[in-house]
């Protein structure tokens, strides 16, 4: 308990870096080689931990990893001033979500990095005979180059004159880096925000579906190659959109695979997205098919690994997804992926070279599985919910989870970009969530989340620990968690916060978002009565003892009031919104 008491006394690490944060396909919030510890310091060699929300298998990797701790993992104890018992634990982990799963099993198929970098040098020998020509374009000089990457941009209509104008063309600027929120039609003289503007449609004859279709109309807009080693740009035309090209290349026979749409759908950025094939360029889907029935040639375990490579790449950069943004006095724009958490297409939708980018994806993955393959504890992966567990009563020392939160992410509608080249997508009734869509309100998730709480009190050995990280910006959410958890009588014990150097897309732009992930430690005990305390006099002692914290602000505010709430035993009673109400009027008074 000592250790546990050090780890809980300040804020964790976070993960941005190393191999499993470029590896994993969903990097997790907290690195395995920090989890790997944790357990370490709650647990003793031999014995099983349970994840119950297992996503891509981070808490399994570090109970296996506590067997041979990496300079990192080292670092962290001494961080944390904690001495880790080092050695082989055992792992067993419950995922409903089918991409999840297949990434974790993958990971641990048990396959050597030797192995592993045979296969993908022979995948990408017969990859590169087979796509590259999809990305040869001219050079400014008319050579044959390579395409790093393309932006492609929406044609929107000039509400007074009717006239078709390319986003691209008339929004962004170069030299520096900028996107517009106004354009000034060049053939009527008149100014319109972006935003007000209609985007052109064409009917489009889909080979796949077979049918005509009406879509947003883009075109290729500006194009970034490379000839002899050298990287070059110029305006794109036409021609560079490949798709006579890569028709010729590859005839695809390639079923339909539908979207199922649920809280993310937009009627504008989606506008004409109801398929799978419809979130790429034609170009990059028929890459996309080609490199995906190539895999399926490689037997077993390598096949599935040259899958997982393909995508642990997919959604993020090989989608219309993919964008690229502006930073200040930055003389062209910046490269990134897609957003986490949404199915967000922007007005200029980057199409990456998908070839290039495996390559970089195979180091990680190498690394990984040569951290992985000396271990030799064992790890089980149950595809399906975990309401009702295998595991025998009193089987389990120590439980590491992660569950859903709330309304946060819909990870079964996110997932299916990925799941669907799988052809086997998540079943959404087990899926722990707040979705109107699925018809789950919040006293459903409550339900869902205790019946999962009480599995784990069943399979949890007497006086055993369970440490819960868990994130939300509204009230309810928290009330649905705690009462989950006090139900079946888990008492919070303990509580620290994830110190993220990096929010998600959804914690930088949501109004009332939160930064910094609380980390519970509960421990079943019987009924204790709330504090006498209120949770205004707790959210006052929180900005009073703060007055000097340079890095205290109202997102940070707000994580420290959940978890002190929850140690109390007191229900969360306002939202983050309220919260950063007061923090402003507490702000305001010490100016």
């Amino acid at each position: 308990m000592e250790n546990l008491e050090k780890l809980y006394a300040k804020p964790l690490p976070s993960s941005r870096s190393g191999a499993f944060y470029n590896a994993f396909p969903y990097p997790t919030k907290i690195s395995p080689e920090t989890i790997a510890v944790y357990i370490a310091c709650a647990t003793e060699p031999g014995d099983t931990v349970l994840d119950a929300f297992g996503g891509s298998g981070s808490t399994g990797i570090a109970a296996l990893m506590c067997e041979h701790p990496t300079q990192r993992m080292e670092d962290i104890a001494t961080s944390l001033g904690v001495v880790p018992k080092w050695g082989a634990r055992n792992a067993v982990l419950y995922e409903v979500g089918t991409y999840a799963s297949f990434a974790a099993k993958t990971i641990m198929n048990r396959i050597t990095a030797i192995e592993y970098q045979k296969a993908v040098n022979e995948f990408l020998e017969h990859a590169t005979k087979l796509v590259a020509d999809a990305y040869s374009v001219k050079d400014p000089n008319g050579n044959i180059g390579v395409l790093r990457y393309a932006i492609w941009s929406e044609l929107l209509i000039c509400p007074d004159c009717g006239a078709e104008l390319s986003y691209f063309a008339h929004a962004m600027s170069r030299n520096p880096a900028a996107f517009a929120k106004k354009i000034t039609c060049p053939y009527c003289g008149r100014t319109h925000k972006t935003d007000d503007m209609a985007f052109s449609i064409e009917d489009y004859n889909d080979p796949i579906l077979k049918r005509t279709i009406s879509r947003k109309k883009r075109i290729p807009a500006w194009v970034y190659g490379s000839t002899d080693g050298k990287n070059w740009d110029r305006p794109a035309c036409p021609e560079d959109s490949g798709s006579l090209r890569c028709r010729e290349l590859f005839p695809t026979h390639d079923e339909p695979k539908e979207i199922r749409w649920g809280e993310l759908h937009r009627s504008g950025y989606h506008y004409g997205i109801t398929h799978l094939h419809h979130f790429y360029t034609e170009r990059n889907y028929l890459v996309m098919s080609a490199l995906w029935h190539l895999a399926e040639t490689f037997p077993g375990c390598q096949g599935d690994a040259l899958k997982l490579l393909l995508l642990s790449y997919n959604a993020t950069h090989c989608t219309l997804m993919t964008r690229v943004v502006a930073k200040k006095n930055a003389s062209d724009f910046i490269l990134t992926g897609a957003q986490s958490g949404v199915l967000y297409v922007s007005k200029a939708p980057v199409e990456k070279n998908i070839l290039l980018g495996l390559y970089r994806k195979v180091k990680p993955f190498a690394e990984v599985y040569t951290m992985l393959e000396r271990c030799t504890g064992t790890m089980e992966i149950h595809n399906r919910s975990s309401i009702q567990m295998d595991e025998a009563d009193r089987s389990v020392d120590f439980v590491f989870t992660d569950p859903p939160f709330g309304d946060f992410i819909p990870y079964a509608e996110v997932n299916q970009i990925n799941e669907l080249w799988l052809g086997n997508t998540t079943d959404r009734a087990d899926e722990v969530i707040i979705s109107p869509s699925q018809g789950k309100d919040v006293s459903v998730y409550q339900n869902m989340l205790m019946a999962t709480f009480h599995e784990i009190d069943r399979v949890l050995k007497p006086n055993g620990y369970v440490s819960v990280v868990f994130h939300a910006a509204k009230a309810a959410v928290w009330d649905a968690f705690y009462s989950a958890i006090s139900n079946v009588g888990f008492r919070v014990e303990r509580s620290s916060i994830l110190d993220k150097t990096q929010a998600s897309f959804k914690q930088v732009v949501s109004e009332g978002s939160v930064r910094g992930d609380p980390l519970f430690l509960l421990h079943k005990t019987a009924s204790v009565k709330a504090a006498e305390i209120s949770d205004d006099e707790i959210l006052d002692k929180i900005m009073a003892e703060n007055k000097s914290n340079q890095s205290f602000d109202m997102r940070r505010c707000y994580s420290m009031y959940v978890y002190a709430c929850l140690e109390y035993g007191i229900r969360v009673a306002k939202d983050a919104k309220q919260v950063y109400k007061r923090y402003d009027q507490w702000k305001g008074r010490q100016v």
